[in-house]
């Protein structure tokens, strides 16, 4: 049996500050804007997501651009379903505090 293997899950994906034509996956009042590595590492986390992070890989579409820095392998079936999990933990955990 071949072994299951994860989904990428790019920070752009989730970014407000990306337009949909760049990469974003998410519809804008969902999307947080500039989202970081530790902020989606610690809602992958809360979520109880598996994930490897690789910090140093660059979005294809956004090379020169530090917007697409960065990408989460998260281990779970629908990548678009996480991503609007991983966001909307993201927003409560910035309205908190």
């Amino acid at each position: 049996m071949k072994k299951k293997e994860g989904r990428v899950l790019w920070l752009v994906y989730i970014d407000a500050t990306v337009p949909r034509s760049l990469g974003r996956i998410l519809p804008k009042r969902l999307a947080v804007p500039k989202p970081s590595m530790d902020e989606v590492a610690k809602a992958l986390e809360r979520l109880g997501i598996k994930y490897e992070v690789h910090g140093d890989k660059k979005y294809p579409a956004l090379w020169y651009d530090e917007r697409g820095r960065g990408y989460f392998v998260v281990y779970a079936d629908d990548v678009r379903d996480v991503a609007r999990r991983v966001a909307e933990e993201i927003s409560r955990s910035r309205s908190r505090g």
